[in-house]
């Protein structure tokens, strides 16, 4: 037994190893490209029994899926909850002829060159060989079990969540790091790999083309939370108009103020609104007009709303309407279809979750960071494009 804590040496047994014996089988969170073990293995396919890397948090590199696309002996983890983190790496000749490379170091650059790493070399040789053995197969044989090879439309998906994920690490710990059971991976999810031309195509085929009517209930919102420094400021009509209540708010007759999310049923809510309830308008002053909005605005928001009004759908009505580029207003009309487009589970929906799952998924999306607007009415669907998902959603 070796015990290797300098990342020269780490790399010059690997290449050793891999020289020396017939068959490899290994499991790996994470995989690179650019590293001299990388190459060494392109040029030894043959010897690749199984290998099962992860793809959480996308920190696998997607050339190592391509390179690799057509080779059955290699597979992919994709498991959107919990974290898959082994790193085991047995070198095979047979039951009496094998070393393994076991510890923190992945298959990526890194940790063949900057990074610090433990790892230990166990062989054949040593006490207990046997039952090594057998619980490292045991870990080989179930990942593989759990893995599956990668068709090129999902390598393409996962490049697209690769990219736009890369330089937001932070940002995703929330989401697939927690507990919180996701039921599907991000570049699996429809809306995450969707472009901003297919964002466009369907918020237009809304049926009766609802598109400059939304931009108009958008854009009187915006004029009314600019016109004031505090939502209770307000009159009484503009405060039910954007809270999405019946109201008789003079000049904007024609316009449904339901667009977005209808709240004519939420008695309780309504009557906050109507009494001006404070909490309501210091849980809006969290949220800024301009500029990102952050988990701890959020989070901020959320504890001055609870101390009026429980329920997910009445505050993402009043968040959407306030910063329609980050929120969509969650609803009965909309929640199902845009669960099942998102991945998620439709029920027990709350504060924590709908940021988690459904706006840290919109952030992650290409449509939503990447768009690219033709014409003026384009530019301000741009400006809206969270809320706008209620286009593509609504069920009425």
């Amino acid at each position: 037994m070796k015990l290797l804590i300098n990342s020269s040496d780490l790399e010059k047994e690997f290449l050793r190893l891999a020289k020396q014996y017939k068959k490899y089988f290994w499991v790996a969170a994470w995989a690179g490209v650019t590293s001299k073990v990388f190459n060494d293995l392109v040029s030894r396919k043959e010897k690749i029994e199984r290998i099962t890397v992860g793809i959480h948090f996308y920190q696998t590199h997607p050339d190592f899926i391509e390179t690799f696309l057509k080779t059955k002996s290699v597979r992919f983890i994709m498991q959107p909850s919990g974290t898959f983190h082994p790193k085991l790496y047995l070198f095979y000749n047979s039951n009496n002829d094998w070393e393994i490379l076991v510890g923190s170091a992945n298959f990526t650059s890194a940790a063949f060159s900057l990074n610090t790493e433990a790892t230990i070399l166990l062989n054949s040789k040593g006490d207990n060989s046997g039952e090594i053995l057998k619980s490292a197969f045991k870990l080989i044989d179930e990942s593989w079990a759990n893995a599956k090879n990668v068709s090129n439309t999902e390598l393409e998906h996962y490049r697209i969540a690769w990219k736009n994920h890369k330089p937001k690490v932070d940002s995703l710990l929330g989401q697939y790091g927690s507990s919180k059971k996701v039921r599907k991976p991000l570049h699996q999810a429809p809306i995450a790999t969707m472009t901003w031309r297919e964002f466009i195509r369907k918020v237009n085929n809304e049926p009766h083309n609802r598109s400059v009517e939304r931009l108009e209930v958008i854009s009187k919102c915006q004029e009314l939370f600019e016109s004031v420094d505090h939502f209770y400021q307000l009159k009484d009509e503009e405060r039910k108009f954007i809270s999405g209540i019946p109201n008789k708010m003079e000049g904007v007759e024609r316009l449904e103020w339901g667009l977005f999310g209808s709240m004519k049923g939420a008695g309780v809510f309504k009557n906050k609104i109507i009494r001006n309830d404070v909490n309501l308008s210091n849980a809006l002053d969290q949220i800024p007009l301009h500029g990102p909005v952050t988990k701890a605005q959020y989070d901020n928001f959320t504890k001055h709303f609870s101390k009026s009004f429980s329920g997910v759908g009445t505050a993402s009505r009043l968040l959407a309407m306030k910063r329609p580029d980050t929120f969509i207003c969650f609803v009965s009309k909309n929640k199902s279809r845009l669960c099942k487009d998102f991945g998620i589970q439709q029920a027990h929906m709350d504060y924590e979750r709908y940021w988690t799952e459904v706006i840290v998924r919109i952030f992650d999306s290409e449509w939503w960071l990447n768009p690219s607007p033709k014409n003026n009415q384009e530019v301000k669907i741009s400006e809206a494009r969270a809320a706008f998902l209620d286009a593509l959603y609504y069920e009425g």
